[in-house]
């Protein structure tokens, strides 16, 4: 049985050593994993009634995740009597959820009505229209065409369906724009991230291939090995299941993100590994997209590759991370040999392979560290903190290297 953080230790750190948007974080994943473990065992009374949106939502999650990794049978506990009391958009996920895993051929005829008359509503909740759109494969093999066509008369609804074409708008110049002109952040969020990192991760369009992060210190400068030559650092934002980004347990979705600490422990160290998981978030939602342009130079502004990033955010994806692993790869064929793929954060490399061991999530706690002017300690990893730049470069079938970023005016 897998030892989850007692609520008790949850609101000790919620009030004392974390921050708000670090508690939060806390909060979030001890209440999904406490949902987890209860739709695993056997005892399910009363816990599917009585929750908030945002409990429900977490709920939901749980299932799907579970039905994902293998056992559909729990979808069964989502029955329509026990979430008649959801809010509309939970409800369709978990039609669309039996759906896909065959516990039910379509969504109830009262849900689809009152999904029609949403969507004709003057002001739409767009996460409906973005999770027909991003699951319009199952709404349309449940027959439910008409579903379709109301939700494709809302322009966002086409977001889901740009978001592989999106990617491709960014050019070199961009490239080296983003890691030379990228916008210091004293106004961003009140100076909330002044005294932290930026990393910059550049990816392949074909994410089987590893990524590569280099990084600015907390005073702008790029981070160098004793050497001279750029800091760099392998890593992996590949979904285990091939899913795009906009759909849950997808790739880790281009654009920005943020760190913000860590969780209080390494607590499930098969799925998470030995070290502290690394917190990621969204950049809040705003008019414009302002918050998002204020960390870009002036020639992403009107481009479109962030905004995946976007489009994740609205859809509801959450809980990513970046963090190692206690499983092994065995398969030393695949392109992303000895990496782990994983249900859409970003990993890390961990345990030995030929003779070789892999710690990189100690070794980015320790360079973010030193790179935060800080000792590189237990005690300092809560005051972890960056912003996060996620880029697809090309659609080359190749690890990035050092050599791909110098084309790109960055060394």
């Amino acid at each position: 049985m897998k030892k989850l953080l007692t609520i008790a230790t949850l609101f000790m750190f919620a009030t004392t050593a974390f921050a708000n948007i670090q508690s939060e974080n806390v909060v979030e994943e001890v209440i999904y994993q406490n949902f987890k473990f209860n739709l695993q065992s056997k005892n399910k009374s009363n816990m599917l009634t009585g929750f908030s949106s945002f409990e429900q939502k977490l709920l939901v999650d749980a299932a799907w995740d579970i039905a994902e990794e293998g056992d559909p049978k729990v979808i069964d506990a989502l029955t329509e009597s026990n979430t008649a009391h959801y809010d509309l958009i939970e409800r369709l996920r978990v039609g669309i959820l039996r759906i896909k895993f065959k516990r039910s051929p379509t969504l109830p005829q009262s849900l689809v009505d009152e999904l029609m008359n949403a969507l004709n509503q003057d002001k739409v909740d767009i996460r409906i229209v973005y999770i027909i759109a991003a699951y319009e494969e199952d709404v349309l093999f449940a027959g439910h065409n008409a579903l379709v066509e109301k939700a494709k008369l809302h322009a966002e609804y086409f977001d889901v369906a740009l978001d592989q074409e999106r990617k491709n708008d960014i050019t070199e110049d961009m490239i080296s724009d983003l890691f030379h002109k990228a916008p210091d952040v004293t106004t961003y969020m009140n100076g909330e991230y002044v005294n932290s990192v930026k990393i910059f991760m550049f990816c392949r369009e074909n994410r089987l291939y590893p990524c590569l992060m280099v990084m600015r210190n907390v005073h702008g400068e790029v981070v160098r090995d004793d050497d001279g030559i750029i800091w760099s650092h392998k890593s992996l934002a590949s979904s285990a299941r091939g899913l795009p980004s906009y759909t849950r347990n997808g790739n880790t979705p281009t654009g920005i993100l943020t760190i913000d600490s860590v969780m209080p422990a390494a607590d499930q160290q098969i799925s998470f590994g030995k070290f502290r998981r690394m917190i990621l978030n969204f950049i809040p939602k705003s008019k414009n997209e302002s918050l998002m342009k204020s960390l870009l130079p002036a020639s992403s502004h009107n481009k479109e590759w962030w905004k995946a990033a976007v489009t994740a955010r609205d859809i509801g994806r959450n809980l990513l991370r970046i963090h190692g692993t206690g499983k092994l790869n065995q398969d030393p064929t695949v392109p992303y040999y000895p990496f782990m793929r994983t249900a859409g954060c970003i990993a890390q490399r961990e345990n030995t392979y030929d003779g070789v061991k892999y710690q990189d999530q100690r070794e980015l706690l320790d360079a973010i560290m030193i790179a935060m002017n800080m000792q590189t300690n237990f005690e300092n990893e809560i005051k972890v903190k960056g912003i996060l730049y996620l880029v697809e470069i090309d659609d080359k079938n190749a690890p990035v290297e050092l050599e791909d970023l110098a084309l790109r005016g960055i060394e």
